[in-house]
């Protein structure tokens, strides 16, 4: 479990995106999103208990409470809940909520999506259209969530019945510009399915942890990154029966011991000159991870933090390009000042 997405032992997943609302509570506590997504992996032995489960807590307990680190982020939350035999999508706004079954494919982001009042809901009358009536606008549309779940939403439809493990983590670590023109630094809400923050009042998104989960009769297969933007990272597998390598619990302070704070330092360095940075290993990612993929979780994780290393002292000879973006450099100076208390 990492915060927004996890996986149980009966092979349940959940993944939680923010969603702006208009019955957004903007004081006091309750249940966060992650919260109500632990409780359901906690509780929940197939996707239909799990709905139940948050859905219960919602009603009873209601949603809300600090969701950043600097304690003035709130919001609402969609949920996309799976097991092997199927999947729901959940919306919520406030305490009132709506379901709708996956059929095909499906995706989600940092907005409501569900027109109509699902097939299943509480709270809500059943000619209700709840994304039109429960969705705050202006927050919704600088959030962006639209533009980057309609690409999801149009890749997956494309590929349905084709999809593969690699290409759901391609998809993940993907960008609105191709590789080679990329750069961070570009754009106001830098609306990407890989989030990058930068300089502004609506750049602070940035991705901090992917995970892949392939659902089957067999038991969940998992692979995730455990680090920050996928593109510069590499998805490896996890297992319940372990063991787990060491350094899996990083928190708020950098601590190159831990799997997340070494690789910080190489993405960050990777991001100061981005497309030629990442064009110098991005080949070499992309074949080891392929080998990883049915590796051991001990030897993956071993493989992947040498190869990082090796890539991290490959990326730092590299010359910086004399023009840069200072207003990119001072908010990531100012994200790392704050990291480091």
């Amino acid at each position: 479990w990492g915060a927004e997405m996890g996986v149980n032992e009966h092979g349940v997943a959940i993944g939680n995106e923010a969603v702006f609302t208009r019955r957004v509570d903007r004081t006091g506590k309750a249940l966060l999103g992650m919260d109500l997504l632990r409780l359901g992996l906690e509780r929940g032995a197939s996707a239909d208990e799990a709905l139940e489960v948050i859905t219960s807590l919602l009603e009873a307990h209601g949603q809300g409470g600090e969701a950043g680190y600097d304690g003035s982020l709130r919001y609402d939350n969609a949920f996309l809940i799976a097991d092997a035999k199927g999947a729901w999508v959940l919306e919520t706004s406030g305490r009132a909520w709506v379901a709708e079954r996956v059929t095909t494919t499906r995706s989600i982001s940092n907005a409501l999506t569900i027109h109509g009042a699902g097939e299943r809901r509480g709270g809500v009358a059943p000619d209700a259209d709840f994304a039109r009536e429960e969705s705050d606008r202006l927050f919704t549309h600088f959030g962006a969530g639209r533009p980057r779940q309609a690409r999801t939403t149009c890749w997956l439809a494309e590929m349905q019945g084709a999809l593969r493990p690699s290409m759901l983590m391609a998809l993940l670590r993907s960008h609105a510009e191709p590789p080679d023109r990329f750069d961070p630094a570009d754009g106001l809400t830098g609306a990407d399915v890989c989030m990058h923050a930068g300089f502004g009042p609506v750049r602070i998104g940035h991705t901090t942890g992917s995970m892949v989960a392939r659902l089957g009769p067999e038991g969940p297969r998992v692979w995730v990154t455990g680090t920050s933007t996928p593109c510069t990272g590499i998805f490896k597998p996890v297992s319940f029966e372990g063991p787990w390598p060491s350094g899996l619990e990083p928190t708020g302070e950098p601590d190159p011991s831990t799997v997340f704070w070494r690789h910080e330092a190489f993405a960050r360095d990777v991001q100061r000159d981005h497309a030629r940075r990442l064009a110098s290993f991005a080949r070499e990612r992309d074949a080891l991870e392929v080998e990883l993929l049915d590796e051991a979780p001990l030897a993956a994780f071993r493989r992947a933090a040498e190869a990082t290393d090796a890539w991290h002292a490959r990326v730092r000879a590299m010359p910086l390009p004399k023009r840069r973006a200072r207003l990119f450099d001072l908010a990531w100076r100012r994200f790392s000042k704050r990291a480091h208390g």
